[in-house]
């Protein structure tokens, strides 16, 4: 399959170029665009314009320029006769954008033609617990068939809980700094509101855990609430300014009808690297994900006992290979869901965007 890529940033290096090797799809099939031209990544054949890359006749384009180039490039993507569209998280970045998008997708054209990519939707250890037993790729620790989730609606779930919490270094002030997610080493790019974590990984939390009730036919219903928001230096975000990247928050809320809470931040120190979500039953179990190092960790507590699975290799290997361009995709499988989780994901989104609204005011 001939793909396209525009914009050709740090997620192409860290994470889609590296997963595309181990998928072993091969760089001659792999054309992209950037209005940078210093970005010009190995492993991509680049092209001079938009048009260019849209005459190559890429059967999927994927978009992942910065957030708020997502709809203007969407726009002219819808215009080719390019099937299959993936447009990286968050798909639109203000509450304007998410209108004109709607119009978009609602053309009959476009149905079930783009899909609103998290990397997270692909884990789905928890969902899979939900609906009975891991798949086989997991590996148990032990066998207790006493451990297993019983949960036949979602009555039998008190709260769901996430958490992203990232690793951080210091500066030679002793500043806090972001690392980045792939290699650990400093991130040297000053983020700037609205990249600041209520959106920029406020999105991956609110995935992972959608995507876990959508398995017992959860609908759309959020509603969040923003109990805290820090800058990188844990000074609070005030109202007017437009410009401070928030590093912190705790947000609370309901999802599809359970209630929830959420815990961000991007500057946790060397105690960080806490990533996924907790489903706490009604009988005193809590089913929980988390990422340590290369591994995913599925667990099901109850009381001191513990049942344990591990799940080796990258986040965006499984993403990519599982929904996107794996053989069973969710384009081949089950394209009639492609809007159905593009609007979970624009769902997400409206919620993060307009709690930055009540954060800072108007903007």
């Amino acid at each position: 399959m001939k793909l396209g890529f525009v914009g050709l940033g740090a997620v192409i290096d860290t994470a889609y170029l590296p997963a595309l090797r181990r998928l072993g799809i091969s760089p001659e099939h792999c054309f992209g665009f950037d209005t940078d031209v210093s970005r010009a990544p190995v492993g991509i054949q680049r092209c001079h314009s938009l048009d260019a890359l849209l005459a190559t006749n890429p059967q999927m384009v994927f978009i992942t320029t910065g957030s708020l180039w997502h709809l203007p490039v969407l726009e002219q993507v819808l215009k080719s006769a390019v099937s299959r569209i993936v447009v990286e998280k968050p798909v639109a970045a203000t509450l304007e954008q998410l209108a004109q998008l709607q119009v978009l997708l609602a053309l009959p054209e476009n149905v079930n033609r783009v899909l609103a990519l998290d990397h997270w939707m692909a884990r789905d250890g928890v969902a899979q617990l939900v609906r009975g037993n891991p798949e086989s790729d997991w590996i148990a620790e032990a066998d207790d068939p006493s451990m297993r989730a019983q949960i036949s609606s979602l009555a039998d779930i008190v709260k769901i809980e996430g958490y992203l919490q990232e690793p951080s270094g210091f500066n030679a002030k002793g500043e806090p700094i972001a690392l980045n997610f792939a290699t650990g080493e400093p991130d040297t790019r000053q983020l700037r509101h609205p990249d600041g974590v209520i959106v920029d990984i406020g999105t991956h939390v609110l995935a992972m855990m959608h995507e876990t009730l959508a398995a017992m036919g959860a609908t759309n219903q959020l509603r969040l609430t923003l109990c805290e928001a820090k800058d990188r230096l844990g000074n609070a975000i005030t109202t007017g300014d437009i410009t401070t990247a928030e590093g912190s928050a705790h947000l609370k809320g309901e999802l599809c009808g359970i209630p929830l809470e959420m815990w961000l931040n991007k500057y946790a120190g060397p105690s960080g690297g806490q990533k996924g979500i907790r489903l706490h039953l009604r009988n005193g179990m809590v089913l929980s994900q988390d990422r340590r190092g290369a591994h995913e960790v599925l667990e099901v507590w109850q009381g001191e006992k513990v049942q344990r699975w591990t799940l080796e290799g990258p986040v965006y290997d499984r993403c990519l290979g599982r929904l996107i361009l794996g053989a069973n995709n969710v384009f081949e499988r089950t394209p009639e869901q492609i809007s159905t989780l593009t609007q979970r994901r624009i769902t997400e989104v409206t919620a993060l965007l307009q709690l930055q609204q009540q954060l800072r005011g108007p903007h």
